[in-house]
């Protein structure tokens, strides 16, 4: 990973999730990393709709009180924007071009890079490392999204004191994160010729996401995640969402309605089967090595369950903090390390070069 040398500057990660903001701060240790600080704030109903930021005060109050919690000095922060408002694509480049050299060829190919006027949007790449298959290349992500998408982001951030010196994409992310641990965690999945099928559900959405060879092969976007449940389960909106996250996760399901549970795991395999078969229209590659749940849907038991129940292959709830352990004073988080993937993979962008 050419880790030696990245110095003692700690990277920070934030994702602002639709109920939650979760951070984390590492620094370098040798050739790996350690997580020195993790925090997570809960969010207002509706502070955020469709990914879009209602209220950027409110907001940035609730980053203040994530810094607070951190009680770190470090102030350079990672952040992300999803996936359904940026574009991703990698290109091919001589491996002897310099960061000047390639941001002028992307600006030479803008038109047909990115397909919204150049002025309109925020872009920034990285090299992947030399092309596996074309000698004298490097593979080169070329990340872009509008800068409307990313304003108010970084307005909130830097309302609450911090400096914004990366926008991220949450799939990229999450694709950073796995890289790292799952040759830890599960070597045999990892190195298996197929791909990975991640499922991120949060409580807004389901995002399906293929990984394979350090690369996002397919994503799919759809609104409609735990929060559908709760609304079902709480119908006179008078239950806090917690506290029914948190009988959900205990397996508490008794006092629910089986019809209810049950229409929801069936339409969220609906989603994720859907997404299924709009990757393998157009991949070789049909089958998964195994499924790796992510974010809040990872800690319900009925959700690992349904989906194991689905398909043939392994199904696994990524936690992270099983390879990045946290300080003791942190502990309290450590069931919630599916929640924080996306911001790992955030901190650790930290370390690889950004263009301004």
């Amino acid at each position: 990973m050419g880790l030696f040398g990245l110095g003692k500057k700690p990277g920070l990660g934030i994702d602002i999730g639709t109920d939650a903001i979760k951070a984390i701060e590492l620094v370098a240790q040798g050739d790996t990393y350690e997580i020195v600080r993790a925090a997570e704030t809960q969010l207002p109903k509706n502070l955020i709709t469709d990914d879009e930021i209602t209220d950027i005060e409110k907001l940035a109050r609730a980053l203040k009180q994530t810094r607070k919690s951190l009680s770190s000095r470090t102030v350079d922060v990672v952040g992300s924007v999803s996936g359904s408002q940026a574009i991703s694509k990698q290109i091919a480049v001589g491996i002897d071009l310099d960061d000047e050299a390639i941001s002028e060829k992307i600006e030479t190919e803008a038109e047909a890079l990115i397909p919204f006027p150049l002025a309109e949007v925020r872009y920034d790449f990285e090299s992947l490392g030399e092309h596996p298959t074309m000698p004298g290349q490097q593979r080169v992500l070329v990340t872009a999204t509008r800068t409307m998408s990313v304003d108010t982001r970084v307005q909130a951030l830097e309302e609450a004191g911090f400096k914004v010196r990366i926008m991220d994409v949450d799939n990229q992310a999450i694709l950073r994160t796995c890289d790292h641990v799952m040759p830890h965690l599960y070597p045999d999945l990892y190195d298996n010729k197929l791909p990975l099928l991640v499922l991120d559900i949060s409580s807004a959405a389901v995002q399906t996401i293929v990984i394979g060879g350090g690369e996002v092969l397919f994503t799919r976007y759809q609104s409609g995640g735990l929060g559908q449940l709760f609304s079902a389960l709480d119908g006179e909106g008078k239950v806090d969402h917690g506290e029914l996250f948190a009988k959900l996760r205990s397996d508490e399901v008794e006092e629910f309605s089986p019809l209810v549970v049950q229409d929801f795991l069936g339409n969220l395999w609906a989603k994720v089967s859907r997404g299924i078969q709009i990757y393998r229209s157009n991949s070789p590659k049909k089958d998964f090595a195994g499924v790796l749940l992510i974010n809040s849907g990872a800690m319900l038991p009925m959700v690992v369950q349904a989906m194991s129940e689905q398909v043939d292959y392994p199904v696994i709830s990524l936690n992270p903090f099983e390879h990045f352990p946290l300080p003791d004073k942190y502990s309290h988080l450590q069931s919630h390390g599916p929640r924080f993937v996306e911001a790992l993979g955030l901190a650790l962008r930290s370390f690889t070069p950004w263009h301004t």
